[in-house]
């Protein structure tokens, strides 16, 4: 049975006895192209599906999915939160996938970093806390770099969420854009029900 085959039927298999509340689908190739894999609930080997160290890229339509890069959940691991990852590079992830299982729900989770690629100091949004102002952290006008985990998150170039803001979806961001580089001063999850 030819891996396409093999990797319908599990996720046949998968939908019928497994999570209906998690979805992730892997591709081949940057930008969702190539062969693709959708899995509905725990993979613990890639290998016997066809798919082991193949994904370049993933779209998590349902759930937030830990993905690793050997099989039975070990090794480097990664929380993919729903959305769109056009690439798996920045994270280290491509074609590095072993295995993947559904993660409990849990809150909006984002990392800020010093400075451009994720380098430099790192500072965890979590939850549904606001941070009014980063002043008082040290971490005031210094973000350079954004990686969303979970949720969506809005951040300002001024305190109590004033200024210039955007919000941004799960994913990586290696360079903030120009008006948020290096100023961003407040920080929120940010609901989709608030767009107008």
């Amino acid at each position: 049975m030819g891996w396409t085959l093999r990797a319908m039927a599990l996720a046949c298999g998968l939908a019928i006895a497994g999570s209906a509340w998690a979805e992730v689908t892997f591709y081949e190739h940057d930008d969702f192209r190539g062969r693709s894999f959708t899995v509905m609930d725990s993979v613990d080997n890639f290998a016997r599906f066809g798919f082991n160290d193949r994904a370049s890229s993933a779209v998590v339509r349902k759930g937030s999915y830990q993905v690793c890069e050997h099989a039975e959940f070990h090794g480097r691991c990664a929380t993919l939160a729903p959305g769109e990852y056009r690439s798996l590079r920045a994270m280290g992830f491509n074609d590095r996938i072993s295995s993947a299982r559904p993660m409990a729900v849990r809150g909006p989770r984002a990392i800020l970093f010093g400075q451009p690629n994720f380098g430099g100091t790192r500072v965890v949004l979590e939850g549904h806390n606001a941070v009014r102002n980063f002043s008082s952290s040290g971490f005031n006008d210094r973000a350079s770099s954004l990686r969303v985990e979970r949720g969506e998150w809005l951040l300002c170039s001024k305190a109590d969420f004033r200024g210039s803001c955007r919000a941004f979806g799960p994913g990586d961001y290696p360079q903030l854009p120009r008006d948020l580089d290096n100023r961003v001063s407040s920080a929120r999850p940010f609901q989709p029900s608030e767009r107008r």
